[in-house]
């Protein structure tokens, strides 16, 4: 099995991104509106006294609920504390403008932003790294109003246009680091051995239909089965039993649709009737022998077919342990069943005996005579 890193909703995350590139457009006009000559967004580090501490926090109100929108009575809590953290720190910075202390306010905004944009349920690992790339994203995005402000062009544009580019700017930087938030660690559960022995696009037989359910049994079942390896694997062992055991069985159903039953039987008729026909003895004698070696062949044929039909009873069987599998492991990821380990042992000692019977099958199988 492979894992890979990929973003589980994109539609989920382009409409984050879009939501706070748009608070951050309403953020600039705030600021623009209020208190032009001294917009957060042109010099974070010259706030005047009194407007300090708005400034920071409706930047961290606006920009925090349009990334996560607060929906739980725990993320309000947070982006309440975090909201009053960030009004704080800009409100240091204006305070302590000119000293070492003026990033007060700048590292304030980013450590409030990353710590709510962490919230939400997200795994260790995952919470880590969207509240350290939330951060860093908006310490950076507080660059973009300076930068703006010092270019010539800002100069011909009315007032209002410099804080309302820059609160876009900022706002689609921030979006975009919660990217972190949509990332999922994904198992690929047909590595490249169970790809090659998989049917062929539109193949339509009976075992092709029953190798192609045992493997969409097998990738929704290995989905829930993060927690219990052992079940994973076994029947990562299984699906690719089931599948070498039927590739064999369609290779040998190619091959004997070169005799078919009816030009077997066509021939013995046609040799039969040649046979009464002759008068010579030696002709009838060699007549008889060619009959004996196509009745061989359809004496073949018929075990041949009856090997098949016990085939594809037996991928029934399999197919059908696979499936118990995959209801057993949603109704752990339904229900949370405390007990879902002991269930789950007898599934586990199923998929071992059909691995087992299919072992046997295949190597019986590869004695006998094609």
């Amino acid at each position: 099995m492979r894992q890979s890193i990929s973003i589980d909703n994109h539609s989920g995350f382009h409409f984050t991104v879009l939501r706070t590139s748009l608070a951050g457009g309403l953020l600039g006009l705030l600021h623009g509106l209020v208190a032009p000559s001294t917009s957060y967004f042109a010099d974070p580090a010259g706030l005047s006294g009194s407007w300090s501490f708005f400034y920071g926090a409706s930047a961290v109100a606006l920009l925090g609920g349009a990334a996560v929108l607060p929906v739980r009575a725990s993320q309000r809590a947070l982006l309440g504390f975090v909201v009053v953290l960030g009004g704080l720190s800009t409100a240091l910075s204006a305070k302590w403008a000119g000293s070492c202390c003026a990033l007060t306010g700048p590292i304030g905004l980013s450590v409030a932003l990353g710590l709510y944009l962490a919230s939400g349920g997200l795994s260790r690992g995952q919470a880590v790294l969207a509240a350290v790339l939330s951060a860093v994203a908006t310490f950076a995005a507080q660059k973009i109003g300076p930068a703006l402000s010092a270019q010539d062009f800002m100069l011909e544009l009315p007032d209002r246009v410099s804080p309302l580019l820059a609160g876009l700017g900022t706002g689609l930087v921030v979006g975009s680091a919660t990217i972190a938030r949509h990332l999922k660690l994904k198992v690929n559960v047909v590595d490249k051995e169970l790809q090659g022995l998989l049917p062929a696009a539109g193949a339509d037989d009976e075992i092709a239909k029953l190798v192609t359910q045992a493997m969409t049994s097998y990738e929704q079942a290995a989905e829930c089965l993060d927690e219990h390896l052992q079940a994973r694997q076994m029947a990562e062992q299984l699906i690719k039993k089931i599948a070498r055991f039927g590739k064999k069985w369609q290779e040998i159903e190619a091959q004997t649709r070169k005799g078919e039953r009816a030009q077997l039987e066509q021939r013995i008729a046609e040799l039969q009737g040649r046979k009464d026909a002759a008068t010579d003895d030696s002709v009838r004698t060699e007549y008889e022998r060619a009959l004996v070696a196509l009745r061989e062949q359809l004496s073949y044929l018929g075990e041949i077919e009856k090997g098949l039909a016990r085939a594809v009873a037996r991928l029934h069987h399999q197919v059908a342990t696979l499936d118990r599998l995959r209801l057993a492991a949603l109704r752990h990821r339904s229900a949370g069943a405390a007990k879902f380990g002991e269930e789950l042992k007898t599934v586990v000692d199923e998929l071992q005996q059909a691995g087992q019977e299919l072992d046997i099958a295949a190597e019986v199988l590869t004695e006998s005579p094609n």
